[in-house]
């Protein structure tokens, strides 16, 4: 864009103040995404995007497994409650430790789905996947980290 002739131009020290933020943003950026953590971000990268999985190796997926009363389980996505997976796998270790944190997941579902038969029963399952060159070979394991029924105290 042209430079409007009245304007008048950069002094020095607008110059130098632009090339010091410009440096010490840079710095910061370069810093944190060596050592900074997901906390910094938009200055590092958040770590679920800054790696890759081995594709030789074993690939995780957690899922959310309902009950209702009729005895039908399904997995629920993140639509079905407003819970995302993302959100499940941060809280996966609280969910170990207190399974009835997993009765007001079933509660959202029910008041995301009136008329639904009643949740009775929730897991969260994760299963891992076996891959050789980033491809399922087939094997796989699945562990219930957390379990939660109705009226079962814990």
């Amino acid at each position: 864009m042209p430079r409007d002739a009245a304007e008048p131009p950069l002094t020095r020290r607008g110059k130098l103040v632009r090339i010091a933020a410009t440096l010490a943003m840079t710095l910061a950026l370069g810093a944190t995404s060596l050592w900074g953590t997901d906390d910094f971000f938009p200055f590092a990268p958040f770590k679920m995007y800054s790696h890759a999985h081995d594709p030789d190796g074993w690939a995780n997926s957690t899922s959310l497994v309902l009950t209702d009363a009729t005895g039908h389980s399904f997995p629920i996505g993140d639509n079905d409650t407003g819970f995302r997976r993302a959100e499940l796998e941060g809280q996966l270790t609280r969910f170990r430790e207190d399974p009835e944190l997993l009765a007001l997941v079933a509660e959202a579902y029910e008041d995301a789905h009136p008329g639904s038969p009643e949740i009775v029963a929730a897991e969260v399952l994760i299963t891992s996947y076996e891959l050789v060159d980033g491809e399922r070979t087939g094997a796989e394991r699945v562990e219930v980290a957390a379990t939660w029924t109705e009226g079962d105290p814990q």
